[in-house]
């Protein structure tokens, strides 16, 4: 797992599988409430938990944020939901009530996008 600051206090962790020749990111953003970005597949959650625990206390995540419902994206939400007792998933409104909220062992926080889209 590779841990890169890419900007003040914003972390990019990137582990590359070469049998399938792609890489996973997962991004941390330190700050009072603490938000990881993309949890990873639950495969390969024990890499990511420890490459976090590098930068912060996991249990301190305050947001587990993902741009869509897949197991790249989300596969290990409810590990970081046990171990991080003050978190909670934040996701599109839509995703909240069609996926989240039913995958998930806490509720998400849906975002609402307030204005159309052009």
């Amino acid at each position: 797992m590779n841990i890169s600051e890419i900007a003040p206090d914003v972390y990019r962790f990137s582990l590359f599988v070469p049998e399938i020749n792609l890489q996973f990111n997962q991004f941390l953003v330190k700050d009072d409430e603490p938000l990881l970005f993309h949890t990873g597949m639950k495969g390969i959650f024990p890499l990511v938990r420890e490459a976090v625990a590098r930068v912060i206390n996991p249990s301190d995540l305050r947001w587990i944020g993902f741009s869509h419902f897949e197991a790249d994206e989300c596969g290990s939400l409810n590990e970081w939901l046990e171990i991080a007792p003050n978190a909670a998933p934040v996701c599109s409104l839509v995703g909240a009530m069609v996926s989240v909220n039913d995958f998930a062992i806490r509720s998400a926080k849906g975002l609402n996008c307030n204005h159309p889209i052009k």
